[in-house]
């Protein structure tokens, strides 16, 4: 008999093995080939993986790409939405829109996900949480998620990076822009209105909105407002400067354990800048210098039901750095160097003295190799972590294109992960914990290998294998006065494979599935870990007739293998509709009406009993694009 394991590599081979013994692409018509590249690009440029522009055919690592066009097709809300049907990716939500989400990436655990945007972490200093629910979308230009360990480029990314990269000024005209509405049940709304253009050499983005509910799950409440704006002037041919600007402020109910007598409430409030210099100093050669801020303010209430007495924590992180990068492009090569250096300091009554700060600095370099069909890209970086030692990570990739439309991937990396400053610097009198200041980085060696291939007439197809082994985990210990210390703690194994499949249109209609397992294991007592989701299904059915009308129906499953003290629920696949109609289109202005049913048959998906997924709801609105 086949363990899970097992099955799961057998299916992965079997769609290798049809995909790679196709007919080659060689040997269709042209026109089978224009269809073909609707799904499969091979001059798609992906920059997440190595920090620097190249072809998906050049990327061994294992990544997805999501498009703004993408993300207006689901009505998505927040970068929640935006990862929710990714294949690889579990989220883990604890509300409706706005609230409080975790992201796991094969597995990992989510202070183990590096999230960015323009070059800015947005992961915490007290805990590595990044705030995706919290993050608005109408911004977004696109999405590209590593899967797997990035520290050879990143640093502390040993699940792996979510790197959001934001629109930018539109080169063609002088002003145009996008206003929107939509209102849902339980006065669940979200208001939007974004305007771009060019003036001479100065372009521009600017974007403002708010997400508001009286919440979709008991005490889930959310009121959030958020702006962002980016300018860039094209001082020359071979000078570009540009200037970023985020700000979100929120409050939203985080719940209630009613076993437990509390209810929770947090309020947010985040402020990152950036300003870059892009300078071509000759035709192989470009030097990008850039700066960054970020300020963030997190404050986390809770309420005794039966009493109404609260307590109250709050923490305050400020965050300077900046980047140097010198990219060689010449013949085979593609050679990335650079240096990161940032300085946070956080304020908190959850951490020893009250104050702590993390100055950390890295080099890193990497070159991608092409030499025919194939492409060899080794990485290394060095950090500096300031608080938890150092640590080197190497990677080496390998890619290889067979026939036309499919590429064969091969990739080992060494990443870490940072301990928050929570962990390494805990305050007895908060929360019962202690400091452990000789806590040291969680490590991992990774290893993958994977497909991707569109020679099939019509048919798209992806399977990847991976493994992460992992020592030094972090895990929280009780002591004998019944304070807690975050220790390392053991070694982890997981392992599994990935499967995504999408049609091309027929009738103009597209079938899209995606496969995920994860076999996580503890290597000194060989048992399986709960709570890290273990299959995870996604189906679905696009609809674009690329004129008036679009459709796109998803449906999303994941057994969690909750411990059973989490009281998780996940006996139903959660299906959502999301439909968009052209309902005036005049020259260069369009209105849209779109409509969205989530959770059509009521389904329960939830790790924790005490977090419940929304049930069955609707909401509606329009979009106005001038």
């Amino acid at each position: 008999m086949f363990g899970c394991c097992e099955k799961a590599l057998i299916s992965a081979s079997l769609l290798a093995a049809s995909l790679c013994c196709a007919a080659p692409a060689s040997a269709q018509s042209a026109e089978e080939m224009d269809i073909l590249q609707m799904i499969y690009r091979d001059k798609d440029l992906v920059v997440t993986a190595t920090r620097s522009a190249k072809p998906v055919s050049q990327v061994a690592e294992n990544v997805t790409v999501i498009t703004a066009e993408e993300i207006e097709a689901i009505n998505a809300h927040t970068l929640t939405d935006v990862l929710y049907h990714v294949t690889g990716v579990q989220i883990d939500i604890q509300g409706g829109p706005g609230s409080i989400t975790n992201a796991y990436v094969q597995g990992s655990d989510p202070r183990h996900v590096q999230v960015m945007v323009d070059g800015v972490s947005l992961n915490n200093l007290a805990d590595n949480f990044a705030d995706i629910g919290a993050f608005p979308v109408q911004q977004i230009e696109r999405v590209e998620i590593v899967k797997g360990p990035a520290s050879s480029a990143w640093g502390s990314a040993l699940g792996g990076v979510i790197n959001i990269i934001t629109k930018s000024a539109d080169p063609k005209r002088s002003f145009g822009g996008t206003v929107s509405a939509s209102i849902g049940e339980r006065g669940t709304g979200d208001f939007r209105a974004a305007a771009s253009g060019t003036a001479g050499r100065l372009g521009y983005y600017l974007y403002g909105g708010g997400l508001t509910s009286d919440g979709l799950t008991r005490n889930t409440l959310a009121d959030a407002g958020n702006f962002y704006g980016k300018l860039q002037l094209h001082a020359s041919e071979q000078l570009q400067l540009q200037y970023t600007l985020g700000y979100t402020r929120g409050s939203r109910g985080a719940g209630e354990a009613s076993a437990f007598d509390l209810s929770f409430k947090n309020n947010v409030e985040y402020l990152f800048s950036t300003l870059a210099l892009n300078y071509t100093i000759t035709d192989h050669l470009e030097l990008n210098l850039s700066g960054r801020s970020l300020k963030q303010h997190a404050n986390f209430l809770s309420t005794q039901l039966s009493t109404g007495l609260e307590q109250e924590s709050n923490s305050d992180e400020t965050t300077i750095g900046g980047s140097a990068k010198l990219n060689w492009r010449s013949g085979m090569h593609n050679l990335m160097v650079g240096a990161d250096y940032d300085d946070g300091e956080l304020e908190s009554e959850a951490i020893k003295d009250g104050k702590q700060d993390r100055e950390k600095w890295a080099l890193f370099a990497n070159d991608t190799m092409t030499l025919g069909d194939f492409s060899l890209t080794p990485g290394i970086r060095y950090d500096q972590t300031g608080t938890n030692g150092d640590f080197l990570s190497p990677s080496l990739g390998v890619t290889y294109v067979p026939v036309e439309h499919t590429i064969l991937r091969a990739y080992v990396a060494r990443g870490f992960n940072i301990p928050s400053l929570g962990s390494t610097f805990g305050a007895g009198e908060v929360f019962f914990s202690v400091a452990n200041p000789d806590l040291k980085v969680e490590k991992v060696w990774s290893y993958a290998v994977g497909i991707e291939s569109s020679v099939l007439k019509y048919l798209w197809g992806k399977a990847t294998g991976f493994s992460h082994d992992i020592r030094d985990v972090i895990a929280t210990e009780q002591r004998a006065d019944g304070t807690f210390m975050s220790v390392n703690s053991g070694k982890q194994r997981r392992q599994g494979v990935e499967l995504e499949l999408k049609t091309l249109p027929l009738f103009n209609t597209s079938l899209l599935a995606g496969y995920t397992f994860v076999d996580a294991e503890d290597r000194e007592t060989g048992e399986r870990i709960a709570d890290i989701p273990r299959y995870t299904y996604d189906v679905g059915l696009d609809y674009n007739d690329n004129d008036s009308f679009k459709g796109a129906l998803r449906g999303h499953y994941i057994w969690w293998n909750a411990s059973a003290e989490q009281n998780g629920r996940y006996n139903a696949m959660i299906w959502d509709l999301n439909l968009t109609r052209k309902v005036v289109s005049k020259g260069r202005m369009a209105v849209e009406a779109f409509f969205t049913a989530r959770n059509i048959f009521n389904g329960s998906q939830y790790l924790n009993g005490f977090f419940t997924n929304p049930g069955r709801w609707f909401e509606g609105g329009l979009r106005v694009k001038f």
